[in-house]
């Protein structure tokens, strides 16, 4: 019989293995003795109580029996994960034969492709000094520099309430309202930065990420100064934000809204000390109501806040909208909707985020839309345990929708399209205001100085409604652009749903038949999908700002 067929060893991993089959009766059994003169020619180290007890248990596997005796450099070569880094290891042999040299590195380097930006007097260093098993830098590309952040120093707050330098603020999370001087610097901004793009060790371009700019602009009543490193007051007044932008409003402070009054309009920031009643309108900048509001209508181009609750009211606001109660209440909200205790019989909609904050809050009846997120603890009414399973009488219907509507997306493309209009309308204006400007330079007064001076003024509000509309526009792609990136929409129910409630994302609806609790509804694979809620809300909890009341 061959001996291949009675014995053979093997080398794997720096381990020499010995194979014995298992031997039949009667047949050719393997030679202890050729077997120790095929280690001995290998000049294996091995231990002879192990050959004999691998020998006799003829397992048929390869069994252990010493390390391979090495004579040779290991020398070893691995780049970091960007390619910016080479480090050199070197593994000793058992018994050197002869010394690791410089040409063996350089050649081991070689043989990976780097041939430049490689440091000799390290590798010589680790020669002399004997550094083995340490994997050590020998040579390296250029480490790409990221730019840093741009961000804005709040000037406005007190020092010891200041954000950190450097910290990344939702500027809606900011308290406002804050009395302003003309000439006050509200904010100090320091810019972004460039990234300085690095190159690996072979050679690769690595591209260096540049710093996002700290998105905050003026709105009225205040203006950049010269070097556009600061936001000045330009009017005594109160501090107001509007999405990414500082205004200084005049604020107005009543008692309440009711017959003694009447309907209010007033532009600026209006403060009601206590409630406003049915059948009242109110419009402002921005509406801080410190009692509740009933059958009235309120409107405002910036925030809505409601102390109590919104029973029966219709609210519309060019911001986002607080309250610690709807009840049968039409809400409307470009940015986000914040609720304390519960949403019950009522229509409401948010452009970006929905969220009750109230642990027991619950919502129940009516309709929740908003264009990317919402949470909500509890959703629908228990079905009491003794309601017949025959009853004809259906659960009271919730329905929420995520997602941005078509006539969300419908007002944008309008938007687009009134706002290229208003640019072209602003340029011709402009250039005739420029001929006039020309004509006055050259000592030529107008043959009509107060048709000048009404396309002046025509020109300052075609400026501001051009801002505004571009204000708009800008908060509404930033919106489109995180519904892409949560894939339409995703409902957060933190305890519990139940059935009667209809769940719609990217117009697709999801029918909740049993209870459910702590779960998430969100669009994957052409269809609505359910999974508990932990791990994706603590993924996009940041996108639900937590505004002051």
């Amino acid at each position: 019989m061959a001996k291949a067929e009675l014995y053979k060893i093997s080398i794997s991993d720096g381990k020499i293995l010995l194979r014995v089959p298992p031997q039949l009766v009667g047949a050719e059994v393997p030679d202890l003795d050729e077997i120790q003169a095929d280690l001995h020619v290998m000049g294996a180290d091995y231990l002879p109580e192990i050959l004999l007890e691998v020998f006799e248990q003829t397992s048929g596997n390869f069994e252990y029996l010493c390390d391979e005796k090495t004579t040779e450099f290991i020398v070893l070569v691995e780049m970091n994960e960007d390619e910016s880094q080479v480090f050199l290891n070197i593994v000793p042999p058992q018994e050197p034969a002869q010394p690791v040299t410089m040409e063996r590195c350089l050649d081991a380097l070689k043989e990976q492709g780097i041939q430049q930006g490689i440091d000799k007097d390290t590798i010589q260093r680790m020669i002399n000094e004997q550094v083995y098993y340490e994997p050590t830098v020998v040579a390296q590309g250029q480490v790409p520099v990221h730019g840093q952040d741009g961000w804005a120093e709040m000037s406005f707050l007190k020092e010891g309430t200041r954000p950190k330098p450097g910290a990344q603020v939702n500027l809606r999370e900011i308290p406002m309202l804050q009395e302003v001087k003309a000439g006050n610097t509200l904010v100090k901004l320091t810019p972004s930065t460039a990234g300085v793009d690095g190159f690996t060790i072979t050679g690769k371009a690595i591209t260096a990420f540049s710093g996002k700019a700290y998105r905050i602009r003026p709105g009225r009543n205040t203006r950049y100064n010269d070097d556009r490193t600061a936001i000045i007051a330009t009017k005594d007044g109160s501090l107001c934000q509007l999405g990414s932008s500082l205004s200084v409003e005049e604020v107005k402070v009543i008692d309440k809204v009711d017959a003694s009054t009447g309907h209010i309009r007033f532009d600026g920031i209006l403060k009601i000390k206590g409630s406003v009643s049915d059948r009242y309108s109110v419009e402002a900048t921005r509406i801080d109501v410190g009692g509740a509001v009933g059958k009235a209508k309120l409107r405002a181009s910036g925030d809505i806040r409601v102390k109590q609750g919104i029973v029966g009211g219709l609210v519309q606001a060019g911001g986002s909208v607080l309250a610690q109660s709807m009840d049968d209440a039409q809400v409307s909200a470009v940015e986000n909707v914040l609720v304390t205790d519960y949403i019950s019989a009522s229509k409401v909609f948010a452009g970006n985020t929905l969220r009750i904050v109230g642990e027991r809050g619950y919502a129940s009846r009516g309709t929740l839309q908003a264009g990317n997120l919402l949470w909500i603890p509890n959703i629908g009414e228990e079905i009491p345990e003794d309601f017949p399973e025959d009853s004809e009488e259906e659960p009271p219907q919730t329905f929420l929708d995520a997602g941005i509507s078509i006539n969300a997306r419908k007002s944008f493309n309008a938007l687009k399209e009134s706002l290229q209009k208003s640019h072209e309308q602003f340029e011709d204006q402009h250039k005739e205001l420029e001929e006039a400007l020309d004509s006055l330079k050259n000592q030529q007064l107008p043959s009509d100085p107060e048709a000048l001076q009404e396309k002046v003024s025509s020109l300052r509000k075609n400026l501001w409604g051009l801002f505004n509309d571009l204000r708009k526009l800008e908060l509404q792609n930033d919106i489109n652009q995180f519904n892409n990136e949560v894939d339409g929409g995703i409902v957060f129910v933190t305890n519990k749903v139940q059935p009667g409630t209809a769940v719609n994302v990217r117009r697709m609806r999801y029918n909740v038949l049993t209870p459910a609790t702590k779960v998430a509804y969100f669009f994957e694979q052409n269809g609505i999908q359910s999974r508990p809620c932990g791990d994706l809300l603590e993924k996009h909890q940041r996108y639900f700002p937590r505004m002051p009341f």
